[in-house]
């Protein structure tokens, strides 16, 4: 945990006491203090989100080299290869077939756990992004190259193989992977981190 997690716990956890404060002085019909707790509250909340952006706008773009893992608690994930080609099987790409290897491995030592909210695309240098090809990761499928969907279950201390396909545009240049999760709450919110507000995400550079 990062001392900008702590931050955040923290002051959720301040603004929804904050809130319950307002509504039970209202309730009291305590309007004078409610409206000073509410106007003490909006300050912070504007304080927090001020700072949100601003950190995220001025922090440089997290570049992880290919092999290198990325750890979320103890679970990893990391890029050991990505190949580029026009067909998977008999499966033409549209543009071109990123073909991305990655490894899935578990550092815990007392039982079996996986990431069920992985998502992943690829993003140029245009920001333009590019979800898995339905029909390239099937071809990858069919052709017994797939391995395991990254989201699938790690034996502790162990680790898989997964390939993921993605169509690509010929004219995409500085094409880099990016790991992150569905959900915003909490990472859109936490000051400095990657996938929060306006911050740009940590790329594996392809190409």
């Amino acid at each position: 945990m990062t001392l900008f997690d702590l931050l955040f716990i923290v002051s959720f956890l301040g603004t929804v006491i904050g809130l319950l404060r307002i509504g039970y002085l209202f309730i009291r019909r305590r309007n004078t203090p409610a409206r000073t707790t509410t106007l003490r509250l909006a300050c912070f909340v504007a304080t927090y989100g001020v700072a949100l952006v601003v950190v995220s706008l001025v922090s440089p773009q997290k570049i992880v080299a290919m092999g290198e893992p990325r750890c979320f608690d103890e679970w990893c994930i990391d890029v050991t290869a990505a190949s580029r080609q026009p067909v998977i099987g008999n499966i033409k790409a549209k543009g071109i077939f990123y073909i991305v290897s990655l490894r899935v491995r578990s550092r815990s030592r007392g039982r079996r756990q996986r990431e069920t909210d992985v998502y992943t695309y690829l993003i140029d240098s245009q920001s333009r992004r590019f979800e898995v090809s339905p029909t390239g990761q099937e071809a990858l499928q069919r052709a017994g190259l797939a391995g395991m969907p990254p989201t699938s279950f790690v034996d502790p201390g162990g680790a898989f193989e997964s390939r993921l396909a993605f169509d690509v545009p010929q004219d995409a240049t500085g094409v880099g992977f990016v790991k992150t999760s569905h959900g915003w709450f909490p990472r859109l919110l936490i000051i400095g981190e990657p996938g929060s507000f306006l911050h740009s995400p940590t790329i594996i550079p392809l190409s």
